[in-house]
C-alpha cells in the first residue's frame, strides 16, 4: 500500500470538514480526488502533508507516519493551489535546495524538465516575477526532478498554459511507469477521466466512491458519474 488514509476527522469552529475520511492508493495509481468547494479535498490534502493536524485518524505512506518526521516527508512532493516562495528567490535556487534536501544531484534532468516547460529564460529570475502558471510550472519541474515515490497536487492544472498541459500529462504518464504515483485533487472532471486511473469523490468529509475510471464510467461521462453521485448521496441522508 503506497498511501493508507483511515479515519480522518477535522473540524473548524463552525462546522466539521472530514467526517472519517478512508482511502488506500496503491502504488501506480493515478487518483483524480474530487469533489464540490468545501467537500474537504484541500484539507485532506494538508494533513496528508503535515501542513495541518488532523483531530482523528492515521496517515501512513510507505509504512511511514508524521511522527517519522523528514523521512516521512521525503516520500511525496507536494505542490499547492496557493505557491507561497519569498519573492527575491529565484526558481532555479529554490528547485536547487530541494534536491539537496531530498540528495538529489541529478541536474541533467532538472535542466530537461526546465526546458520541457519552456522555463529557461525565466527559471533563474525572481519568483516574485512569476506569473500564477510559472509558480505552477516551477513546482512541476521540482516535482519531476525529485522523482518521490509519491506526487500530491492541489488544483495543479490551475493557470497552465496548452503546452503545458501536454507536458503535463505525458510526464505524468512516464512517472508513473517509471514507479510513481499520483494524487491530485481537480475540479477538471473531463481532465480527470482522461489522466487517472481511479477517482476517489469526497462529499461532506467522506469518501463515496473509489474505483477505477474504466469501471466507473463505462459508456458515459465521469461528469455523470460524479452528479449521480452526489445526487444518491444526498437522497440516502435525508431517507
Amino acid at each position: 500500500m503506497m498511501l493508507n488514509i483511515l479515519g480522518l476527522e477535522k473540524s473548524y469552529p463552525n462546522k466539521k470538514v472530514l467526517n472519517g475520511v478512508n482511502l488506500q492508493i496503491q502504488k501506480g495509481e493515478v487518483l483524480g480526488f474530487v469533489g464540490g468547494n468545501g467537500a474537504g479535498k484541500t484539507t485532506t490534502l494538508n494533513i496528508i502533508t503535515d501542513i495541518l493536524a488532523c483531530d482523528k485518524g492515521m496517515v501512513n505512506i510507505n509504512g511511514l507516519t508524521k511522527e517519522d518526521g523528514l523521512e516521512y516527508k521525503k516520500q511525496f512532493f507536494y505542490i499547492p493551489d496557493t505557491i507561497h516562495l519569498f519573492r527575491n528567490v529565484a526558481g532555479y535556487d529554490w528547485i536547487l535546495f530541494l534536491m539537496s534536501l531530498f540528495n538529489n544531484t541529478n541536474y541533467e534532468r532538472l535542466n530537461n524538465y526546465i526546458k520541457r516547460f519552456e522555463m529557461e529564460e525565466s527559471i533563474k529570475s525572481a519568483s516574485g516575477t512569476y506569473s500564477y502558471g510559472m509558480l505552477h510550472k516551477m513546482s512541476l519541474i521540482a516535482a519531476f526532478t525529485l522523482n518521490p515515490p509519491i506526487i500530491i497536487m492541489d488544483e495543479p492544472l490551475n493557470g497552465l498554459d496548452p503546452s503545458a498541459v501536454v507536458v503535463f500529462k505525458e510526464e505524468i504518464k512516464r512517472y508513473v511507469e517509471s514507479g510513481g504515483t499520483i494524487f491530485f485533487s481537480t475540479h477538471l472532471l473531463d481532465v480527470a477521466e482522461k489522466i487517472c486511473t481511479t477517482v476517489a469523490i469526497l462529499k461532506d468529509g467522506k469518501i463515496i466512491l473509489h474505483d477505477e475510471v474504466k469501471s466507473v464510467i463505462g459508456n458515459r461521462s465521469l461528469e455523470s458519474i460524479f452528479m449521480e453521485a452526489q445526487i444518491y448521496e444526498r437522497d440516502t441522508q435525508s431517507n
